[in-house]
This record gives C-alpha cells, sequence and structure tokens, in this order.
C-alpha cells in the first residue's frame, strides 16, 4: 500500500511540476505579445512626437504627452487583442494559470495531510 501511496505522491508532484511547465511557456508567449505591443506603440510614440515637431506644435507638460502616449498605446493594445493569435495566447495562459493554481492546492493539500497539518477550520475549533 505504502509503494503505491508514494507512486501517487509522485505522480502528482510530476503533475504538478508539469503544469508549471505548460505555465511557464505560456506565459512567456504572452510575454511576448506584450512585448510586441510596447515596441509598436513606442515606434508609434516617435512617430507621433515627430509628426509634432514637423507641424511647429509642442507638448508643453507632462500630462499632454501621458494623453499621447495613453492614446497610442491603448489603441495598440486593443488592435493586438483584436487578433484570434493573441486571443488565443492569452487564453492559454489564463487557463494553465488557473490550472496550475487547482494543481498546487491539489499537492499542498496532500502535502498538509501527509504532515497532518491542521487546517483553518480545525485551529479554530481548537481554540473555541
Amino acid at each position: 500500500m505504502g509503494t503505491q501511496q508514494n507512486t501517487c505522491e509522485i505522480s502528482q508532484l510530476l503533475k504538478t511540476f508539469d503544469t508549471l511547465i505548460q505555465l511557464s511557456q505560456a506565459s512567456f508567449d504572452y510575454q511576448l505579445v506584450l512585448a510586441d505591443i510596447w515596441l509598436k506603440a513606442f515606434s508609434e510614440l516617435t512617430r507621433e512626437l515627430a509628426s509634432y515637431e514637423a507641424k511647429g506644435e509642442t507638448i508643453d507638460n507632462w500630462r499632454q504627452f501621458l494623453e499621447v502616449w495613453s492614446n497610442i498605446f491603448d489603441r495598440e493594445f486593443a488592435q493586438k487583442f483584436r487578433s484570434e493569435d493573441a486571443q488565443a495566447i492569452h487564453g492559454k495562459f489564463l487557463k494553465l494559470g488557473m490550472s496550475y493554481w487547482l494543481e498546487q492546492q491539489q499537492l499542498l493539500e496532500g502535502v498538509r495531510k501527509k504532515l497532518e497539518v491542521p487546517i483553518c477550520n480545525q485551529v479554530d475549533e481548537t481554540k473555541l
């Protein structure tokens, strides 16, 4: 019985680790999408600032600058996340994040039981 239980525990540990690896890859893919947005937004901001200069206009304060930057970033972000590819990457990242959280909770529950650590309700009951 002990060997079978150890096999189940190792299996749970490997499953959690595999989910963590998948989450790491999905996170990397999502970070690439975000990096692309930032690069495009910065490039567009540079063009916008150059067009201000070409027209002889100036940005007089940080508030104006941030308004221009925010409008550009919002536009680029919305445009990118309208694409099916970006939505799929974002969805996969969120799904794997939740899967990892569940796997981690199951693993921690197994460790808690193995070490006979009481859960919050049991601790609260002992205080009464």
